[in-house]
């Protein structure tokens, strides 16, 4: 029997954390959901732990951000398989090169209204669930 897709979302903003807990749970697809308020947080989840399947990661976080969270998770070879996605408000062409480059595989801008949230995350799961 397969494991649920378990996904990690890293946000500092808790009312984003539970929408999109909230969407993810809700989807067609078997997911499992952990939330981490901070990069350190996020770190800490992941040390010693079964790896997630996916990390949603906010580019803007307060203390470690998601640039360094991006940078210690590849320096981790049991998260080297990690797709990691990368969301921020920002529309800034040079956030989305750096978060490319520090080794996440997709950088969005977050969409603001919960119909384009919903969309955005179901259409991330497609991309990167595994075919049943």
């Amino acid at each position: 029997m397969p494991h649920p897709f378990h996904v990690l979302i890293v946000d500092d903003q808790f009312s984003d954390l539970l929408l999109l807990e909230d969407i993810l749970e809700e989807s067609p697809l078997d997911v499992m959901v952990t939330t981490a308020l901070s990069g350190e947080l996020a770190l800490a989840q992941l040390t010693g732990t079964t790896a997630p399947d996916l990390i949603l990661l906010d580019y803007h976080l307060p203390g470690m951000t998601g640039l360094d969270v991006v940078g210690a998770v590849r320096q981790q070879s049991q998260l080297d398989g990690v797709p990691i996605v990368v969301r921020s408000g920002s529309t800034d062409p040079r956030a989305a090169a750096a978060a490319l480059a520090a080794g996440a595989q997709e950088y969005l801008p977050k969409p603001f209204g919960y119909g384009e949230q919903r969309e955005q995350l179901l259409n991330i799961l497609t991309r990167w669930h595994p075919e049943e």
